[in-house]
């Protein structure tokens, strides 16, 4: 039998008589409280939403929930039902999961969000071909799955998918006992995700559509200056690196590349570049939030393209 908003509101009714000390919520009550959870001011909008599909019929299709708390709140004031808004919430929370144990629960639009980047990563890093070019470079381990990208969740339309392109990349740690072969693979895909109602959203759907190992790091032809990565400052290549904006990087230019040639010192492989103590530690926190790390090695094509006045010292 489909589950619907009866199913919640039973729940809530029936654990809401266990609380020692307060007057249990009426089954007409908790349709109210339920629909205000959905985001709606009163059962009867709720029901009028659903008659225009605006709101599913079954909640089945629903894995994920980001409830209204406030709207809840507010609603149980104008009922006169004198429960705390903590335990308004663990009362809502369990029957989510007695009535639809396959769905999830988030605070707030943000904490969903952090979910489907959780999502991205996870299906990139099990794709056959992103593991395919990630064991063409020869690398040693992984440094960061990076996408940047945003989901509207409040702006999505409700009944429609809502369809992200994803434009990102892995990066890969570097095996210097190895020859050089590339550490970062581009990767395109999409994120979907159906907004059922103003709060309840479908199960993501990432895919992956290509993958490829960078090779962008191999010298360009001197020859073909059409072809060949654009010229620009050392602001800007530190800039583009670390994420911050031209006017952000300061002092941080004057750091010194640090030559990786494995053992043998006969071929660069990349650059280490320690920015300990350049940085504020603004900068520093954002630094860390993006590569983990003060100490970033790049590939060995990474000031090919930067002015050679600008070359560091």
């Amino acid at each position: 039998m489909p589950i619907g908003i009866s199913n919640l509101a039973h729940s809530v009714r029936k654990n809401s008589s266990t609380d020692t000390g307060t007057v249990s919520v009426s089954l007409g009550h908790a349709h109210q409280l339920v629909a205000a959870a959905m985001g709606y001011k009163t059962l009867a909008s709720y029901q009028a939403a659903q008659a225009v599909g605006g709101e599913p019929a079954a909640l089945d299709l629903v894995r994920h929930f980001v409830p209204d708390y406030d709207l809840l709140g507010r609603r149980a004031l104008e009922l006169g039902i004198s429960i705390q808004p903590a335990r308004l919430h663990q009362l809502l929370e369990a029957a989510l999961s007695e009535r639809l144990p396959g769905a999830q629960l988030h605070d707030a639009y943000g904490n969903l969000e952090d979910v489907l980047r959780e999502r991205v990563e996870q299906v990139v890093l099990d794709d056959d071909d992103v593991n395919s070019a990630m064991a063409n470079a020869n690398y040693d381990g992984i440094d960061e799955v990076y996408f940047d990208f945003e989901v509207a969740l409040e702006e999505a339309a409700i009944g429609d998918p809502l369809l992200v392109d994803l434009d990102g990349h892995v990066g890969l740690g570097i095996d210097t006992e190895r020859p050089y072969a590339g550490h970062k693979v581009n990767v395109e895909g999409t994120l979907t995700l159906e907004r059922f109602g103003l709060r309840c959203f479908g199960e993501p759907e990432v895919t992956v559509i290509n993958a490829a190992l960078d090779y962008s790091w191999s010298a360009p032809d001197p020859d073909d200056e059409e072809d060949g990565p654009p010229v620009r400052s050392l602001t800007q290549a530190y800039a583009e690196l670390l994420g911050l904006e031209s006017q952000e990087v300061g002092p941080l230019v004057d750091v010194e590349p640090q030559a990786l040639d494995g053992n043998s010192g006969e071929m660069v492989y990349g650059y280490l570049l320690n920015f300990e103590g350049y940085a504020s530690p603004e900068i520093t926190a954002r630094i860390l939030d993006r590569h983990g790390s003060l100490q970033i090695e790049v590939g060995p094509s990474f000031f090919e393209n930067v002015r050679d006045d600008d070359w560091p010292n």
